[in-house]
């Protein structure tokens, strides 16, 4: 039978990690939500329907029936016999419905839709351009960065459209921008493209994998005329920008309504975006500035109706869009988006005559959206930053490099227009104005993927926590762009490091998870410098295997994470390298540096950044934070191996993680103290020195024998109740006393409440700083180029989800995960977090000497509630409904639905 109210229709319908995927091969794997308001439930077959129009859909004219098939599993479902019915380049959609242990048969979900990856032709595929003859603006037009490009007019008839899909993507641009080009439909915004070409593609140092990405616009195609419309970024000889608008029809047909030709318009930018010559810049790279000039800027120009005729022909440029050494492969995550924002803390205040300063709320990264009206033509000058000098004026001059000046000249009536380049900044000053600018006359214009707040919520009796907790969230929320990065502002390169505590937060707040599982395959095909950051690919390739349920990358890369347990090169690296740096590419493929001799492996890592926050820590051969990094890496990768059937390796690694921990303890360790002391030399003297970040990295990855070591070494990490090191440092910290058990100093830690200039606290931060994107270090004074938007200073987001509540998945999917509540001193507690299952949600109360859990396990999963091991008079209640009563184990098994636990 059907029941609606009971078993729910599937929801969160994902192909390949995407909503919207678009690299499907023949063997695409299924992942969705089940939901049901019965309490233990979980399904028990599935059935996936497949058809190539939504009306075939409708009228169950299937190209594939799956017909039931017997499985508990609702993540990366990979259905036996679709592939031979799998075309590529066409598009299909795609339906799920469950049956549960109750004889309940769901809904059928929402139909999604997917297309079939095919190779794109690059034969007849020419890059196209401006004409070699400058349109306006004399010799500014010969530096052509930036160019306005148009599609001719196309009817479209919406009762013959099923969907339309456009592919883009563009070259010439420098490899560390964010976006090739904005584009846009019919006057609205569809996406930001392309993402970054990612070297070494798959492993091999002679291909160079070049994405291009898709975006659906059916819902954005009016009846009637119709118009594309690109900005298009480039710097060096091989300028091109290819699209094409492809209308899937209801009939079943597949039509190019238009593709990139000498029939599009373009337009010199130079002279509307004044561009001189002058450059804003990094050590890492530069774009030229938006000085808007309104005597040039073509208002309007996105519209249909935008007169075009003075424009040129666009030019077929004659080098190929796609080299011998690269290939033309789908972009793997979520399109980036532009958005206008409109924070309910944005202000704006005067600050002189002529002189008003904008704060949008929260930093963005992106650009400006602006419609000024004038009376007079105005000349004003413009200044953003992330920070405010002590003055109240705007420090445009990042402490991470970039200047962002830029001055607009606007001309009477309306002056509508959007800067281009990507910054990340908070203020905007404006100097020249006559008036001050209404509310939303300047906006932001964020440069994001898709995000919904309402998968993370939380919030405690304790106001800083919470803070602490949004600072984190809207942190991955702004910082997802075309991959995770250390900082748009300075370096917008991606670090193994970083991606750590930025992919585990992400995890805590999000369901989308496809830009993780990017991000760590361009890395793990580009390294970067620190020695232990390469251990780090291997580390999160099994959380990510963990969190998602998805073995896809674990299988097709093995081999290249097994040689990250290699050797490599390790070298001194600095912010101050040249553009060109590209991090002392490790050697891979080197040798093993395990000494069996000693039991340890020799080199040393990062330790913490900038140097000044290592504490003091001494470098030898044997080194206590590399060992214990390498000790975390190896049992991952024994792990991997069991998964991915390695066997063999799996007790190879499994081995010398044990061996390491052991001989850990025994050279390093130092029972007299409790703590870990730095290093071994070559002589196997020890360097008796003991920084903090020894027992830190010690305790995080669990080198300790027994619980009265744990206790020594989380009393020796506590520090008094003060942060030590960098803020990147912290995730190492605070994990360590979470998982030794030691959650109360950990806490301690979190809501110490002291926000004095220079403090090492989230106080500091949020109150001195003002962040609203995690920042690099605590302060200016602790690190002079850092910058306001980096996220591997996020962990307080991922130490809430994982740490006080003990959220973390046991099985892969979330099958099964441990809920452990840690409260410290705080009182009140509620959580909501998504998983790879569903949501799962948590609330705790204490009053008097009682207890109360409300939790909330999705279906298809097994909660294990780990009380404290002292709890006495355990109750679990559901519907008002005494189920257990003095339960004398600390461990509580659920399974889906929402339960009551009460103890003392």
């Amino acid at each position: 039978m059907t029941s609606l109210e009971k078993t729910i229709c599937p929801t969160h319908l994902r192909v390949n990690l995407l909503g919207f995927a678009y690299n499907v091969t023949k063997i695409p794997r299924f992942s969705w939500w089940d939901i049901s308001q019965i309490a233990d439930s979980w399904q028990t077959a599935y059935q996936i329907v497949v058809g190539n129009r939504l009306n075939d859909m409708a009228n169950t004219h299937y190209v594939f029936d799956s017909g039931w098939k017997l499985s508990k599993n609702n993540s990366a479902v990979q259905v036996s016999g679709l592939s031979e019915y799998l075309v590529p380049g066409e598009l299909y959609y795609w339906q799920v419905r469950i049956k549960d242990n109750h004889d309940n048969i769901s809904d059928f979900s929402q139909p999604m839709k997917f297309i079939c990856q095919n190779q794109l032709s690059t034969e007849k595929m020419y890059g196209i351009w401006k004409q070699k003859q400058p349109s306006i603006g004399g010799k500014l037009s010969e530096r052509n960065t930036t160019i306005f490009f148009r599609s001719p007019k196309f009817k479209i008839k919406l009762s013959e459209v099923d969907s339309a899909i456009i592919t883009a993507f563009s070259r010439g641009s420098e490899p560390l921008f964010i976006q090739g080009f904005d584009l846009n439909l019919n006057g609205k915004s569809v996406g930001v493209g392309s993402a970054r070409p990612q070297p070494d593609y798959n492993g091999n140092p002679n291909k160079t994998g070049v994405y291009y990405n898709k975006f659906d616009v059916t819902e954005m195609l009016v009846d009637g005329n119709n118009v594309l419309s690109a900005l298009v970024n480039a710097q060096d000889q091989r300028k091109a920008f290819w699209c094409a608008l492809d209308v899937y029809t209801v009939a079943g047909q597949m039509k190019r309504i238009t593709v990139t030709s000498q029939n599009w318009k373009v337009l010199d930018a130079a002279a509307a975006y004044g561009d001189y010559g002058a450059r804003i810049r990094s050590i890492y790279f530069e774009m030229s500035p938006d000085n808007v000039d309104m005597n040039y800027y073509p208002q309007n120009w996105k519209t249909v109706n935008f007169d075009d005729s003075t424009w040129s022909p666009a030019w077929i440029n004659p080098f190929p869009m796609i080299s011998a050494n690269e290939v033309l492969i789908p972009y793997r995550s979520e399109s980036t988006r532009r958005l206008e924002t409109h924070e309910p803390t944005k202000k704006i205040i005067q600050l002189g005559k002529a002189d008003y300063l904008i704060d949008l709320g929260k930093e963005i990264i992106g650009s400006l959206k602006v419609n000024i009206e004038c009376k007079t033509v105005q000349r004003c000058n413009v200044f953003m930053g992330e920070q405010l000098l002590d003055d109240g004026h705007v420090r445009h001059h990042l402490a991470a490099g970039p200047d962002y000046v830029e001055n607009w000249i606007l001309t009477p009536g309306k002056n509508k227009f959007e800067t281009f380049q990507i910054k990340n900044f908070r203020y905007i000053e404006l100097v020249g104005l006559d008036r001050i600018p209404d509310q939303n006359e300047v906006n932001g214009w964020t440069t994001i993927q898709k995000f919904d707040d309402r998968e993370g919520e939380f919030e405690s009796d304790n106001i800083l926590l919470n803070r602490e907790y949004e600072l984190s969230k809207y942190t991955i929320k702004a910082t997802n762009q075309d991959i995770f990065v250390d900082s748009q502002a300075r370096e917008r390169r991606p670090y193994e490091g970083d991606l750590l505590v930025n992919g585990l937060t992400s995890f805590a707040v999000s369901s989308h998870y496809s830009l993780n599982r990017h991000s760590l395959d361009y890395l793990i095909d580009n390294p970067t410098w620190p020695e232990d950051y390469k251990l780090f690919n291997v580390e999160m390739a099994w959380l990510d295997y963990l969190y998602t349920g998805d073995d896809d990358l674990l299988k097709n890369r093995y081999e290249d994470l097994k040689i990250k347990l290699n050797r490599g090169e390790n070298k001194e690296s600095f912010d101050g390298a040249s553009q060109d740096f590209k991090g002392n590419l490790l050697n891979s493929r080197a040798t093993d540096n395990f000494d069996d001799r000693v039991g340890l492996v020799t080199n040393n890592g990062l330790i913490d950044w900038p140097i000044p926050e290592r504490d003091g820590f001494v470098e030898g051969k044997y080194n206590t934070p590399f060992n214990a990094i390498f000790y975390g890496a190896y049992q991952a990768m024994g792990k991997i191996a069991k998964v991915t059937g390695h066997l063999v390796d799996a007790t190879y690694f499994d081995m010398r993680a044990k061996r390491i921990k052991k001989q850990m303890i025994a050279r390093l360790y130092d029972p007299n103290i409790g703590c870990f002391l730095d290093s071994l030399n070559d002589d196997l003297s020890v360097n008796r020195h003991a920084s903090h970040h020894a027992s830190a990295y010690a305790l995080c990855y669990g080198i300790y024998d027994s619980p009265r070591m744990a206790d020594r070494l989380a009393a020796f990490v506590e520090n008094d109740g003060k942060f030590i090191g960098s803020i990147y440092f912290i995730y190492f910290m605070l994990k360590g006393l979470f998982d030794s058990g030691h959650a109360d100093k950990a806490i301690k830690l979190l809501t110490n409440s002291e926000s004095t200039k220079g403090t090492r606290t989230f106080a500091a931060i949020l109150d001195q700083l003002k962040a609203t994107i995690a920042p690099e270090a605590w302060s200016n004074r602790n690190k002079e180029n850092l910058t306001l938007s980096h996220p591997w200073g996020a962990t307080p987001g991922l130490s809430i989800v994982q740490g006080i509540m003990g959220i973390v998945p046991v099985k892969p999917g979330f099958q099964e995960f441990n809920i452990r509540v840690r409260p410290g001193e705080l009182k009140r507690l509620k959580i909501k977090t998504p998983s790879a299952m569903g949501m799962i949600e948590v609330e705790y109360q204490e009053k008097l000497s009682e207890k109360r859990l409300t939790v909330t396990i999705p279906m298809n999963a097994r909660g294990n509630v780990l009380l404290p091991q002292n709890s006495e008079h355990v109750q679990i209640e559901q519907n008002n409904r005494i189920l257990l009563e003095n339960k004398n184990d600390s461990t509580v098994k659920l399974n889906s639905g929402k339960y009551v636990i009460r103890y003392i």
